[in-house]
C-alpha cells in the first residue's frame, strides 16, 4: 500500500512539471507545523477530536502539494490540495475505535523538496457498555464526565412491568405503571391478594376480633366481620380453676364453679387438655419433644450413614415443613433433605432466601460472582438469573471485585440485591479495606427495575464500612444501615456511629439517617418503626426521625400487633415485652430459679387452642442439664405452655423457624455467627421437632429476627388488621 502511494506522488510530481508557466517557476518553500501533535486519551468508538496544524507556503506563488498518512484511527478533514502563499490551517481527525496507544506519520508532499511530516499520536481507553438500567429508561455513555447517564423514555411507552398483577403497563416519569389485577372474589371473609408470579389467590381472612370477653368475631361473606355471643362455658377471664371460672353465659361473663369435665388446661405441643375433676385440674403428662429427623454435616450422617465432613451452616424451612439445608460456596444445597423429594441441588452459593415458591440464592454459580438466581424448589432448576457484569459493565469496571452483600423481598414483585465491591482506586495495603456499593432492584422474572452506586460519606473512608442491616416494611420501602467495622478480618464486629439509608420498592431514595449512638447490626421493621439490632434507638420509617430510645438495644426482637418483645441472652433469665411503636413497657417475666435462656434466639408462632389461634413467643430454655421450649403470651408475659426438649446438640440453638406443625433447629456450628453469611465455613447439625397445635404466625408483622421462614428480613402486610396498610 504504501509504495503504491508513492508511485502515485511521483506521477503527481512528474505531471507538474508540464503545468502552466507559472506554476513551473513557483519558488514556494512547504512546510509543516509544529513537529507533533497530540490528542490524548478518548473513548474508543464513543469519542472523536479534531485538531489542526500549519501549511506554511513561504512562496509567493500557490504550490501544488499531496498528502499522505499512515492506516489508522487518523483521518485527514477537507485537505487543501493546493497551499497558498502564507499559513493555511489543516484538520485532522482523532477517531480510535480500538484501545491501546497510536503514532502515526502525517506528511505533505511538495515538488522539488523532501517531504513535510507531523508525529501524530493518541491513546483510546476501553469504553464501558451501558446497559439499560430498566424497563423506562435507556442509557447512553457520557464522554465528558465519563459515566452512563439515564434517560426516560417518553410517556406512554407500552412496557413490561414484571408482573402478572400489571396489566396495561406504559412507562411514566421513568417507571412502569399499569393498571392492579383485580383479585376480588365477593367474599368479605378472604384475603384477596395478587402474587407476582401466581396471580390471584384468595386466603382465609385472619380471625374477627371479639371483645376480649363474651362477644366473638363472626365473619359473614357478604357483609364482613361482627360480633355474636360467645358459646356457653367459654373462658372470659384469668382467674381459671376447678374451684372458679370466669366463663360467658348468656353473653356476659361471671363467676362459676365449674363441672367436673370442664376445660382446665389446653393441650400443648407435649400435652393434652387437662379437665377438672373436683378441685383438681387432671391432665395427662408432659412428654419430651424429640427430633423427628436429624442431619450432622460434621458426619454428614443421616439415618445412620456417615460420610461427612461437609459445610453446610444454614437453612430454609417451607411453611409446609419442607428443610433445605446451604453452605458456603464448598457445598452444594440439599432440597428439602427431610423429606421422600431430597436431592442435592447442582450449585453453591453465598446465602438463600425464600421468595415465593422459589430459592432466591446469592453469587450462584460460586464460580461467577455477582449472580442473582431463581432457583426451583423441587427440581432444582434455574427459573431465571440475574448477572450484574452483563447488566451493569460500568459498574463492574470500576471494581476489583464485585460481590453480593445482602438481599430483601421487598414485595412479590421486587427484590433488593446489594452488591459489594474493591474499587480499583484502593492501594493494596486497604484493598479489603475500601469498599463501594451499589444496589439493584429486580422484578418478579429477574429483571432490572433501577440501578445506582450508594454514594455516602461514610462509604468513602477506608474502614470496610458494611451493610450490617438489610430490612424492608410493608410498603415495600426498604432499609440499609452501614458501620464502619472495627475488626480485620473475621468475625465482623460494628463500630460506630452507624448509617441508616431507606429506599422506595423502585430504588428511590428516601431519607438518612445517622448517630453517633447508633451500632451496625440487623434491622427490624414493623408497625411504622425501624428498630436496630445494637442500639437502642428507634427510628421513623417514614421520616427517618428520632422516634424514641429504649434502655437497652433489643438485639433481634420479635414484633406482634401489640408488643414487641426483645431478644433473650444466653445465660439470662429476663425477657421483657413494650407497647408496639412505643418504648413502654408492659411486662417483665423472670424465669423459675435455675433456669437460664439457653438461645438468644425468638420466633412467634399461631397457637390453636379451643377459643381459636393464639400468638405466642417461642424461646429455648435450659436446667440442670434439661431444656425446654417456653411458650409466653406476648400480651401479658405469662407462659402459655412449656415443653421438654431431648435435644443433646453440641451447643444451644443457634437458629430457629417455625413450620405447620414442626419445628427445624440448626446447632453445632463452631464458627464466627454474625460473619456474612452467619456460620461459613462450618459444619452444624440440623433436626425438625414435631409440634402438633403450632404453626406459623400469619396475623403478625415480624415473626423472627430474619423475618421468619426465607430468611427475607420483611415485614408481611396484615390486611384486615386494624391499622393495616390499605
Amino acid at each position: 500500500m504504501r509504495s503504491l502511494l508513492w508511485c502515485c506522488v511521483a506521477v503527481l510530481l512528474a505531471a507538474m512539471g508540464c503545468r502552466e508557466p507559472h506554476l513551473r517557476t513557483a519558488t514556494g518553500q512547504v512546510k509543516l507545523s509544529p513537529a507533533s501533535v497530540d490528542f490524548g486519551t478518548l473513548w474508543a468508538g464513543a469519542e472523536e477530536k479534531t485538531l489542526t496544524v500549519e501549511l506554511l507556503n513561504e512562496g509567493h506563488s500557490d504550490v501544488e502539494v499531496a498528502w499522505q498518512v499512515d492506516e489508522g484511527a487518523f483521518t485527514l478533514v477537507d485537505a487543501p490540495l493546493v497551499a497558498p502563499s502564507g499559513t493555511t490551517l489543516v484538520s485532522v481527525r482523532f477517531k480510535p475505535m480500538s484501545t491501546g496507544q497510536q503514532r502515526r506519520r502525517l506528511q505533505v508532499l511538495a515538488a522539488d523538496q523532501d517531504p513535510e511530516d507531523v508525529l501524530l499520536t493518541g491513546a483510546a481507553r476501553e469504553t464501558p457498555v451501558c446497559a439499560a438500567p430498566g424497563e423506562c429508561r435507556a442509557v447512553h455513555f457520557d464522554v465528558v464526565t465519563g459515566t452512563c447517564v439515564e434517560d426516560l423514555l417518553p410517556d406512554g411507552q407500552v412496557c413490561n412491568a414484571g408482573s402478572v398483577c400489571i396489566t396495561n403497563a406504559t412507562c411514566h416519569a421513568g417507571q412502569c405503571v399499569g393498571l392492579e389485577k383485580s383479585c376480588d372474589d365477593g367474599n368479605a371473609c378472604t384475603l384477596d391478594v395478587c402474587n407476582a408470579t401466581l396471580g390471584c389467590e384468595h386466603l382465609p381472612a385472619p380471625p374477627c376480633p371479639g371483645d376480649g370477653a363474651c362477644q366473638v368475631g363472626v365473619c359473614n361473606p357478604a357483609s364482613g366481620c361482627g360480633l355474636a355471643p360467645a358459646s356457653d362455658g367459654t373462658t372470659c377471664g384469668p382467674v381459671q380453676t376447678c374451684d372458679a371460672a370466669q366463663v360467658c353465659i348468656g353473653g356476659s361473663c361471671v363467676t362459676r364453679d365449674p363441672p367436673d369435665g370442664y376445660l382446665c388446661a389446653e393441650a400443648s405441643p407435649c400435652q393434652g387438655e387437662g379437665h377438672c375433676k373436683g378441685s383438681t385440674c387432671e391432665r395427662p403428662a408432659a412428654r419430651a419433644l424429640q427430633p423427628a429427623w436429624s442431619f450432622d454435616s460434621a458426619t454428614a450422617s443421616s439415618a445412620g450413614a456417615g460420610t461427612g465432613p461437609v459445610e453446610l451452616h444454614d437453612l430454609v424451612l417451607e411453611p409446609s415443613g419442607a428443610v433445605t439445608l446451604l453452605g458456603f460456596f464448598q457445598t452444594p444445597a440439599r432440597l428439602r433433605a427431610n423429606t421422600a423429594q431430597a436431592r442435592s441441588a447442582p450449585f453453591t452459593g453465598r446465602r438463600c432466601s425464600l421468595w415465593g415458591q422459589r430459592l432466591i440464592c446469592m453469587d450462584y454459580p460460586a464460580t461467577v460472582n455477582g449472580k442473582v438466581s431463581a432457583v426451583d424448589l423441587s427440581t432444582g432448576e434455574l427459573v431465571w438469573t440475574f448477572d450484574v457484569r452483563s447488566a451493569r459493565p460500568d459498574f463492574v469496571m470500576q471494581t476489583q471485585s464485585l460481590f453480593l452483600a445482602r438481599l430483601a423481598v421487598l414485595s412479590s414483585d421486587r427484590l433488593a440485591a446489594l452488591y459489594e465491591a474493591y474499587p480499583k482506586s484502593s492501594g493494596s495495603s486497604q484493598s479489603t479495606q475500601c469498599r463501594r456499593y451499589f444496589l439493584m432492584v429486580l422484578d418478579a422474572g429477574g429483571g432490572l427495575v433501577s440501578a445506582q452506586q450508594v454514594q455516602e460519606p461514610m462509604l468513602e473512608q477506608c474502614n470496610h464500612p458494611h451493610p450490617y442491616g438489610f430490612a424492608s416494611d410493608a410498603q415495600g420501602n426498604l432499609f440499609i444501615s452501614f458501620s464502619p467495622t472495627i475488626a480485620d478480618p473475621a468475625p465482623l464486629v460494628p463500630g460506630s456511629p452507624s448509617l441508616v439509608l431507606s429506599y422506595s420498592r423502585d430504588g428511590v431514595f428516601r431519607w438518612r439517617f445517622t448517630d453517633s449512638a447508633l451500632v451496625g447490626g440487623e434491622l427490624a421493621v414493623a408497625r411504622g418503626v425501624v428498630f436496630a439490632e445494637n442500639s437502642p434507638i428507634a427510628v421513623l420509617a417514614s421520616t427517618g426521625q428520632p422516634a424514641f430510645a429504649y434502655q437497652r438495644a433489643v438485639g433481634r426482637p420479635v414484633v406482634t400487633q401489640s408488643r414487641i418483645i426483645p431478644s433473650p441472652s444466653v445465660g439470662g433469665v429476663m425477657l421483657e415485652g413494650f407497647e408496639s411503636g412505643l418504648d413502654t413497657r408492659r411486662w417483665v417475666d423472670l424465669l423459675p430459679p435455675g433456669e437460664k435462656y439457653w438461645s438468644d434466639q425468638i420466633r412467634l408462632a399461631s397457637w390453636e387452642t379451643s377459643q381459636g389461634p393464639v400468638t405466642v413467643a417461642l424461646t429455648f430454655t435450659t436446667r440442670s442439664g434439661g431444656h425446654t421450649l417456653r411458650a409466653t403470651d406476648p400480651r401479658t408475659g405469662f407462659e402459655a405452655f412449656s415443653c421438654p426438649v431431648e435435644l443433646d446438640g453440641r451447643t444451644g440453638p443457634q437458629l430457629f423457624e417455625v413450620a405447620d406443625g414442626s419445628l427445624a433447629v440448626m446447632e453445632g456450628s463452631d464458627a464466627c455467627g454474625k460473619c456474612d453469611p452467619p456460620y461459613a465455613g462450618s459444619s452444624a447439625a440440623f433436626h425438625t421437632l414435631k409440634t402438633p397445635l403450632l404453626s406459623v404466625s400469619k396475623t403478625e408483622p415480624w415473626v423472627g429476627p430474619f423475618g421468619g421462614a426465607g430468611h427475607d428480613h420483611h415485614e408481611e402486610v396484615m390486611l384486615g388488621l386494624p391499622g393495616a396498610p390499605k
